[in-house]
C-alpha cells in the first residue's frame, strides 16, 4: 500500500508542478532564515524563495510516536508524512477546497508528530476511532483524515464526531485531487 501512496503522491506533485508552474512559474513562499527547508530552490529575493516538494533520501521514523501511543500507524500515513517535504498544498477534492499537509523540514515534522499525537489522544479520550489528519479545510472544525484502521479517507467533523467517507484509500484520494493556484 505504501508504494501505491508514494506513486499517487508523486503523480499529484507532477500535476501540481505542471499546472502551477505553467501558469505562474515556480511557487514562492516567505523566506525565514531559521526555518530552512530542502524544498528551497534558490537564494531568497525580497524576502521570498522559490520551492518545490522535495523527496527525502531516507524515510522518517515514527517508531517513538507509535511506542508512546501504543498504536501502530497505518502504512499510508507513514508513506504520506515520511517521504517528502513540502509547503501545504492547496487543492480540491470533488469540489471541496483543502490544503494537503506535509512537513516543510525536520523541525516541522516534529511539530506535525506532536499535533498528530494530540489529535489521537483527543480522539481516544472521546472514545472515537483513531484517525490521522492529512488536510485542512476552510472550516477549522472539519478535517480530511485517514482512518488508522481501514485506511479510508474521511471528512471528519471534530465538534460532532461525524465522518463521511471520501475515498476508500489514500492512493484513491490522491489520484482524484485537483490542483489549485497558489
Amino acid at each position: 500500500m505504501s508504494d501505491q501512496v508514494l506513486s499517487a503522491l508523486e503523480q499529484f506533485f507532477l500535476r501540481w508542478q505542471r499546472d502551477g508552474e505553467g501558469r505562474r512559474g515556480l511557487p514562492l513562499c516567505d523566506w525565514e532564515a531559521d526555518w530552512r527547508s530542502p524544498c528551497e530552490l534558490d537564494e531568497p529575493r525580497e524576502g521570498r524563495v522559490a520551492w518545490r516538494p522535495f523527496q527525502r533520501e531516507q524515510a522518517a521514523d515514527f517508531t517513538a510516536m507509535e511506542n508512546a501511543l501504543e498504536l501502530t500507524l497505518h502504512p499510508s500515513a507513514l508513506a504520506l508524512f515520511g517521504h517528502w517535504f513540502s509547503r501545504p498544498l492547496p487543492c480540491c477534492y470533488k469540489g471541496l477546497r483543502i490544503e494537503l499537509i506535509l512537513p516543510w523540514n525536520e523541525a516541522d515534522l516534529d511539530l506535525l508528530k506532536e499535533n498528530l499525537i494530540g489529535h489521537l489522544l483527543m480522539l481516544r479520550k472521546l472514545k472515537r476511532p483513531p484517525s490521522l489528519f492529512i488536510a485542512t479545510t476552510r472550516n477549522e472544525m472539519t478535517l480530511v483524515s485517514l482512518d488508522n484502521e481501514s485506511g479510508q479517507v474521511w471528512l471528519e467533523w471534530l465538534d460532532s464526531g461525524r465522518r463521511l467517507v471520501l475515498a476508500p484509500s489514500l492512493p484513491a484520494f490522491l489520484t482524484r485531487l485537483e490542483t489549485l493556484p497558489q
